[in-house]
C-alpha cells in the first residue's frame, strides 16, 4: 500500500504519437500518470485520458500547470513551435520537466535559458540512453583519439518553404549524440553539397578526435555512426544496433566467387531495445528512470539540459546556414 501511495505523479502536456511511448515508459518505471492536457479544448487529449484512465483532464493546459502542487513532474510533448508558450510557466513552478527535443529551433529563445543552470528542465534526447551509444562512449574513452563518421540521411522536401525543419527538429538527435560522445564539438570546415543535396562537415571533439558529418538528405541510406581507433571499428547502423570489428577475415577465391574477399571480423554486437519490453521505444525506459532518480535526489547522469539544447541547435544551424 505504501508503494502505491508513494508513486510519483506525472502530468502530461501533449497527447500525440510520441506521448504514447512516454506514457508506457513512465508507467513501467512506476509513475502514476494523473494529469493530462494538450492544446486548448483538445478532443484528442480527452480521448487519451479516457483510454488511459487518467483522472484529471484539463481543457485548458494552463489550468493544469497552475495545479502544480498536485503533481511531481510534467512531460512537455507537444509540437516544437508551441513549447515557448509553456516553458516559462513550468520553470516558475520549480517542478521537474522533461521536454521533447529540440525544445525550439529559435536560437534567441534557447539562448535566454542556456546559462541559467535550470537543471530541473531536462531535454528528451533519448538516444543518449541507448545501450549502443554507451558502447560508443566506452569505445571512444578506450581508443582516443578516434576518427568518426556520421551519416544523417534525413528525408526532406527541398522545394518546401521550411525545407530544413526536419533537420532542425530530427537530425539534431545525431548532433546531440556527437556532443554527448565527444564533448563540446567545434565546426572546423563546412561544405554545401548539391548532388545529393546536403552538407559535408568536419568537426573536432575532445582529445583531438576528428568527425566527418555527412548530411546526405534523401539518400537511400540509413542513419549511422562509425568510429575507428587502435585498429578497431565500432558501427551503429542504424543507431539502435552496435557491432565492433577488429581485423579482417580472408576468404580465398572459389569457383562461384573467383576473387579473394576480405570480411571484417566481428568482436561484439548489441542492441538498444529493452531486454524484456520489446515494444518499448529504445531509450525511453532508461530516460524515464533517470527522471525518477532525479525526483529521488540524484543528479542527472545522461539527460540533456537547456544549455545542451542551445548548443546542439546552434551548431546544427551553423552547419546549415554558415557560409562555406
Amino acid at each position: 500500500m505504501d508503494d502505491i501511495l508513494n508513486k510519483y505523479k506525472l502530468a502530461m502536456l501533449g497527447t500525440g504519437k510520441i506521448a504514447n511511448f512516454h506514457y508506457a515508459a513512465f508507467k513501467s518505471c512506476g509513475f502514476d500518470i494523473t494529469h493530462c492536457a494538450s492544446k486548448l479544448d483538445s478532443k484528442r487529449a480527452k480521448v487519451f485520458c479516457e483510454e488511459k484512465s487518467i483522472k484529471n483532464y484539463y481543457s485548458n493546459p494552463f489550468d493544469m500547470l497552475d495545479d502544480y502542487n498536485n503533481w511531481d513532474m510534467v512531460l512537455l510533448a507537444i509540437d516544437t513551435y508551441y513549447n515557448c508558450e509553456y516553458l516559462d510557466k513550468i520553470i516558475e513552478s520549480d517542478k521537474l520537466c522533461l521536454v521533447e527535443k529540440p525544445v525550439s529551433t529559435d536560437l534567441n529563445f534557447l539562448k535566454k535559458y542556456s546559462n541559467l543552470h535550470l537543471e530541473k528542465v531536462r531535454v528528451a534526447y533519448n538516444r543518449r540512453f541507448y545501450k549502443t551509444v554507451e558502447k560508443a562512449k566506452t569505445f571512444i574513452r578506450d581508443n582516443s583519439p578516434v576518427l568518426c563518421k556520421m551519416e544523417l540521411p534525413e528525408a526532406i522536401n527541398l522545394e518546401h518553404e521550411n525545407k530544413y525543419d526536419r533537420v532542425l527538429i530530427n537530425s539534431v538527435h545525431g548532433i546531440d549524440m556527437l556532443r554527448y560522445l565527444f564533448g563540446d564539438i567545434k565546426l572546423k570546415n563546412n561544405t554545401n553539397h548539391l548532388s545529393p543535396d546536403g552538407r559535408i562537415s568536419i568537426l573536432e571533439g575532445d582529445n583531438n578526435s576528428k568527425i566527418c558529418l555527412i548530411m546526405n538528405w534523401n539518400s537511400p541510406s540509413n542513419f549511422s555512426l562509425n568510429i575507428e581507433g587502435n585498429n578497431k571499428r565500432l558501427e551503429l547502423k542504424p543507431f539502435e544496433g552496435c557491432k565492433i570489428y577488429e581485423g579482417m577475415k580472408i576468404i580465398e577465391p572459389t569457383k562461384d566467387w573467383p576473387v579473394r574477399r576480405y570480411i571484417p571480423k566481428e568482436l561484439d554486437s548489441s542492441s538498444s531495445f529493452h531486454d524484456t519490453i520489446l515494444d518499448m521505444k529504445p531509450g525511453f525506459f532508461e530516460q524515464a528512470m533517470e527522471m525518477k532518480n532525479i525526483l529521488e535526489g540524484e543528479k542527472p547522469l545522461k539527460s540533456a539540459n537547456l544549455y545542451d539544447a542551445y548548443k546542439t541547435q546552434k551548431i546544427t544551424q551553423d552547419i546549415l546556414f554558415r557560409d562555406k
